[in-house]
């Protein structure tokens, strides 16, 4: 598929947003970054580690059961700490617990290109110009959830957010919603 098809796709999708849709969407990451915060300040843990935890915890995990199991796993932070992901997140969320919390050190940690955004985007939120593509923004352009396809989706998805003025994550979060059929 041409950058160009996948770019007027995106588009469709994001014309097709009412205006809730529209506000949930620009302003995810910025919830997601204080949801963060608080859980920040109730466990007394760095935000860059809190985030960390919340990405680390996120594959095949739904946004408020990803919440909740950062919670959980911040409270007691074990291998043992039941959460609703794989055996290896749970094994990268304690290194990160472990970590010096530099955001250098929880990106190698996290390893995977789509984590390693999300956490950017989240806590990074008014700067960030990187693009989460979940199986979502996969589905929103009719791709296969590949690694190969990452660059192209990413791509397209910046392309159009410099054009509508947003960042890349704010453009995804919008066509998320609409693709799902809502915005946690």
């Amino acid at each position: 598929m041409q950058l160009h098809e996948l770019k007027t796709q995106i588009k469709e999708h994001y014309s097709k947003a009412d205006l809730e849709n529209l506000q949930l969407g620009l302003t995810w990451y910025e919830r997601a970054h204080n949801e963060c915060k608080l859980l920040s300040m109730t466990f007394g843990v760095p935000l860059s580690k809190v985030v960390g935890v919340v990405a680390a915890l996120s594959p095949n995990n739904k946004w408020q059961r990803n919440l909740h199991d950062a919670w959980d796993f911040l409270d007691k932070p074990s291998l043992d700490t039941k959460v609703c992901t794989f055996t290896n997140q749970r094994k990268k969320a304690l290194a990160i617990l472990e970590s010096d919390g530099e955001n250098e050190t929880i990106e190698g940690i996290l390893k995977g290109t789509k984590t390693r955004n999300f956490f950017h985007n989240i806590l990074n939120f008014k700067t960030s110009n990187r693009v989460t593509v979940d199986i979502w923004a996969y589905r929103s352009v009719s791709l296969e959830e590949k690694q190969k396809n990452y660059k192209i989706v990413s791509q397209a998805y910046s392309e159009v957010a410099t054009e509508y003025k947003l960042k890349p994550h704010q453009l995804q979060a919008v066509v998320w919603g609409v693709v799902r059929g809502k915005i946690a």
